[in-house]
């Protein structure tokens, strides 16, 4: 769907991805304990390879950034685990040392031109790069940029003494509280909107304030930024299987079914954090469920 510029247009609005890795990476037992192995032998004819590798028997998982260009702004969405960062909980993002911003820069983007960063939730696949490592210290990677944090989020991270947060340990202190330190956060709610065409849609159960991008392209053209209200297209004709880092098991259905019913209804794009090749797709309705339709 991208051009060689990097971009598609959704609309109005520029799109382009910027990946740090793509690899297959998780069993799927791990990252959804609810799915069977019947239920996703059932599935292979049209996951495999681009979403699950039969032959190393792991989901393939995808880990990304979306730059998204109004007639305004350069906007960032989520920033990816990042490098230097220590992450011994989480070893496949520990101590990165990935050429993620010369990607960036691939599609015409450098640290100084992003106006804004939009963070679907502070997981640390998704922050990573809102700080850079300079002379021993974390600092803003992006120094122009307003960094919008949905207030619910960062409130409930916050909240959790140190040494409580599992894999998250650390993350908010290295990648988010250098930004609010440095003056260039801003907490936003549910329904707040930047350049009359991305809101902020409050999409909790993955995480206690998780939130969805809606990209409005205008003429009917919209795409969904879901953050990770799904890490892999298995979870479209099987809705009710939750990611094992979901916080609220039942809250996290019923955002996915909610947000599955609209896109199926209005033919919306989806742009997942996490899916593989070619990370974008749209659904329709399957019976009780959904099918993908990549691309």
């Amino acid at each position: 769907m991208q051009s060689t510029s990097g971009y598609f247009q959704l609309g109005e609005l520029r799109v382009a991805r910027v990946e740090e890795s793509c690899q297959a990476a998780f069993p799927p037992e791990v990252m959804f304990p609810d799915l069977s192995v019947e239920a996703l032998q059932r599935q292979l004819g049209w996951l495999a390879p681009n979403y699950y590798d039969p032959q190393a028997g792991l989901l393939v998982a995808s880990i990304h950034s979306w730059v998204v260009r109004t007639r305004h702004h350069t906007i960032l969405i989520d920033t990816c685990g990042g490098n230097d960062k220590e992450r011994p909980a989480f070893p496949a993002l520990h101590q990165l040392d990935l050429p993620w911003l010369d990607r960036l820069a691939a599609v015409g983007v450098a640290p100084e031109q992003v106006d804004f960063v939009m963070c679907t939730h502070l997981h640390l696949d998704h922050v990573g790069w809102n700080t850079r490592l300079r002379d021993g210290r974390w600092v803003p990677t992006f120094p122009n940029a307003k960094y919008l944090f949905s207030r619910d989020e960062y409130d409930s991270w916050n909240g959790m003494p140190v040494g409580s947060r599992a894999v998250n340990d650390g993350v908010i202190e290295d990648s988010v509280l250098p930004v609010i330190e440095a003056g260039q956060s801003q907490f936003v709610e549910n329904g707040y909107t930047l350049d009359d065409m991305l809101t902020v849609e409050a999409t909790p159960g993955h995480t206690a304030g998780h939130v969805m991008i809606r990209g409005n392209g205008g003429a009917g053209v919209t795409g969904l930024f879901t953050g990770d209200i799904m890490h892999n297209p298995v979870q479209v004709p099987y809705p009710d299987i939750n990611s094992g880092f979901c916080q609220d098991p039942a809250q996290a259905r019923a955002v996915r079914r909610r947000v599955l019913n609209e896109a199926a209804e209005h033919n919306h794009l989806l742009l997942p954090a996490h899916f593989g090749p070619p990370h974008v797709g749209r659904v329709r309705r399957d019976g009780e469920a959904f099918a993908f339709i990549p691309g």
